[in-house]
C-alpha cells in the first residue's frame, strides 16, 4: 500500500494516529503516569519512508498528548531504530527507548543534537538497552554489560531495562540478578 496507494495509507495513518492519541489521553485521564509508543514496523523502513509514513503520525500522537497533558512523559520504542535516532528525537518524544543493537552512549550524542536542532530544551531521555539474550550468560557477564550501559547512559535521564522483551525461557534467577545489579548501582 505504501508504494501502490500512498494516499490511502496516509488517510489510514492519519485516522489511526488521532485514535491512538485520543486513547493515550484517555489512559492518562484514568491514571497512566506515562505513555510509551511501540511502533512495531518503523524499524523496517528506509529513512525516507520513515519521514513520510511514520514520523509525521508519531509526531501527531506526541503533540496531541502534550497539548492536553504536557506534564506526562512520552517514550517511543522502535526495534532496530539505530538509523532513525535523530528522526525519532525530532518527533518531540521525551524518551527514546533503544534496542540492544544501539550503543547507548552514541545514541545520547545523536539524540541530544537532534533535540537542540529543533529547539527543544534539555536532553532526550534514553531507555534500555541490555540484550535480552545476555540473561542466559554468567552473572559476571550480565553485571559487566549492565554496568557498562548505565555508565554510558549517564547519571540522569536513563531508564535501565532490556533492549526488547524478556525471552519466555529466561531463568528467573538471571532476571533477578540483572534487576539487583541495576538497583545496587550508585554513581
Amino acid at each position: 500500500m505504501m508504494t501502490t496507494n500512498p494516499n490511502l495509507l496516509h488517510s489510514l495513518l492519519k485516522n489511526l494516529s488521532l485514535s491512538i492519541a485520543k486513547y493515550a489521553c484517555y489512559q492518562i485521564e484514568n491514571g497512566a503516569q506515562l505513555i510509551q509508543l511501540f511502533d512495531s514496523w518503523a524499524g523496517h523502513l528506509s529513512p525516507r519512508d520513515y519521514d513520510e509514513f511514520a514520523a509525521p503520525y508519531q509526531k501527531v500522537i506526541i503533540e496531541e498528548i502534550k497539548l492536553k497533558h504536557p506534564e506526562v512523559p512520552t517514550i517511543m520504542y522502535i526495534k532496530h531504530c539505530g538509523g532513525l535516532l535523530s528522526r525519532m528525537a525530532k518527533t518531540g518524544v521525551d524518551v527514546v527507548s533503544l534496542d540492544w543493537t544501539v550503543d547507548i552512549g552514541e545514541a545520547r550524542i545523536i539524540l541530544d543534537a537532534a533535540r537542540k536542532e529543533i529547539g527543544l530544551p534539555g536532553r532526550t531521555g534514553v531507555q534500555g538497552n541490555l540484550d535480552p539474550m545476555l540473561l542466559f550468560s554468567d552473572d559476571a557477564v550480565i553485571k559487566e554489560r549492565a554496568l557498562e550501559i548505565i555508565k554510558k547512559a549517564g547519571e540522569r535521564g536513563h531508564v535501565m531495562n532490556l533492549g526488547h522483551g524478556i525471552e519466555m525461557d529466561t531463568p528467573e534467577e538471571k532476571a533477578k540478578f540483572f534487576i539487583d545489579t541495576v538497583k545496587g548501582y550508585t554513581y
